[in-house]
């Protein structure tokens, strides 16, 4: 008896070479996080609060709308006590590089009515945005490696630094150097 189930027939060689092609011509390799140096993948995102941009809430953006300089990136949720330290951090960040860098927060498994309520008590001086698609929490991990978790991109998308959990100690000032070329004025 032959178990179809379990069945050994080869897979055409024109499909594997497809996808191999196609993950290598995009940089994508999706059976692992990003690592420094990749580049990131662009993004459909929803605003929930504009602060310190020219959006409106519910406008829709991509991550590509914001090339051209430094990107640091704020995963968070109203949910997440750590996140409040990281908060503080990536708030000093916005204020300190002002527009030499841009800062976007990105809610991950909250509402954005938790979220305002939150960003109120807190004190909101960058933008933040959820995503519609799913992207950057997948090519992240986000569910594997939990919250908060900063990204620092260059102004090509590509990672140049990030970090899981919170930090007493901020973001390291030579990743930030290295980032934006030169020490803030």
């Amino acid at each position: 008896m032959i178990d179809r189930a379990r069945s050994t027939k080869p897979v055409p060689g024109g499909i594997l070479l497809l996808a191999a092609l196609t993950a290598t011509a995009t940089g994508c390799a999706l059976d692992r996080p990003l690592t420094p140096g990749d580049r990131v993948p662009d993004a459909t995102l929803e605003v929930i609060d504009p602060t310190a941009s020219s959006w409106s809430p519910g406008d829709r953006i991509s991550l590509s709308d914001l090339e051209g300089r430094p990107l640091l990136i704020d995963f968070w949720a109203s949910w997440c006590p750590p996140c409040r330290e990281q908060h503080r951090h990536v708030t000093e960040v916005a204020e300190r590089y002002g527009d030499r860098i841009a800062v976007l927060g990105v809610l991950v498994d909250d509402t954005p009515g938790n979220a305002l309520r939150w960003m109120e008590e807190q004190g909101a001086t960058y933008p933040t945005v959820q995503e519609t698609d799913g992207v950057l929490a997948d090519r992240f991990w986000i569910s594997a490696t939990g919250l908060p978790h900063l990204a620092l991109l260059d102004e090509d998308r590509r990672l140049v630094w990030h970090r899981i959990g919170a930090s007493a100690t901020g973001i390291p000032e030579e990743v930030l150097t290295r980032a934006l070329g030169t020490p803030p004025s």
